[in-house]
């Protein structure tokens, strides 16, 4: 079903961060669907975020390059985004960040867990976006080496690369290591989240996965006692075809570049 002007107002209106009352945060069926996972006790939420391809890569380059130029100007950043609309992209995303309250950059922060689906719900109910699909697919591990479960996990990672798995597995191994301070044996659970955006001739999809990991810290090796993984999974596409109807309103309301996006989606730096 294609969006109209009228859902893009309600949205940007329902999270303009520059109200100083917002609506309330709906979280209805989308909301419910997403918090499958256990609501309380989560230790950490870490947040690792990719542009995935050369198509991609290029594409952010180019965006960040002219964001810069643009400067504050909303006619400009305007031109930018219909232009760039991978930026139109990173920025309907950042307007989602802002409004959950989620904090990608403090993973133990209180809250962040239903913050965190907040944050994924806003996103799938975006008029931006066309939602392909939001599953959940189990993986059976045998082994408890965290490392060999990341790999696992991985190939269930729609819209990236080969090439960038590698780049996507060590990022999450980074984040194992950096998710929160835990004493020998003890046993705290952790949801790890990934977030890809990726770039073809007339697509930009964007994808979405999280598994929750009751992890143990031992002489700073992680493992975990769990065999059933339940790896969250939305896979969406934006809309390009619209999108220069929508850019003005957006840009009127918050703009992140690429490289903004990236630096506050990413728990762990470097």
């Amino acid at each position: 079903m294609a969006s109209s002007n009228h859902d893009v107002d309600l949205w940007l209106a329902a999270n303009n961060p520059r109200l100083k009352a917002l609506l309330p945060l709906d979280r209805g069926d989308q909301y419910r669907a997403f918090a499958a996972l256990a609501s309380s006790g989560v230790a950490a939420v870490p947040s690792a975020a990719t542009v995935s391809g050369k198509l991609g890569q290029v594409a952010s380059a180019e965006a960040n390059k002219a964001m810069a130029a643009a400067g504050s100007d909303v006619k400009e950043l305007t031109a930018v985004l219909i232009k760039n609309p991978i930026a139109g992209c990173t920025s309907v995303m950042d307007i989602a960040l802002r409004r959950s309250g989620y904090n990608p950059l403090d993973p133990v922060q209180a809250g962040n867990y239903s913050s965190y689906l907040a944050y994924v719900t806003e996103i799938v109910k975006a008029p931006f976006f066309h939602l392909n699909y939001a599953d959940q697919k189990t993986l059976h591990q045998s082994s408890s080496d965290w490392d060999k479960l990341i790999n696992s996990a991985v190939e269930l990672f729609d819209g990236i690369i080969a090439e960038d798995k590698d780049r996507i597995v060590k990022g999450l191994q980074q984040l194992a290591h950096s998710a929160t301070a835990t004493s020998d044996t003890e046993q705290k659970l952790n949801v790890f989240s990934q977030q890809a955006i990726s770039v073809n001739t007339n697509v930009i999809s964007v994808g979405i996965y999280y598994s929750s990991v009751s992890m143990i810290e031992h002489n700073g090796k992680h493992t975990t006692k769990q065999s059933d993984f339940v790896v969250n999974r939305a896979f969406l596409n934006f809309r390009l075809d619209e999108w220069p109807s929508w850019a003005g309103k957006v840009a009127a309301t918050q703009t992140a570049s690429v490289d903004d996006w990236l630096s506050g989606n990413n728990s762990v730096k470097g």
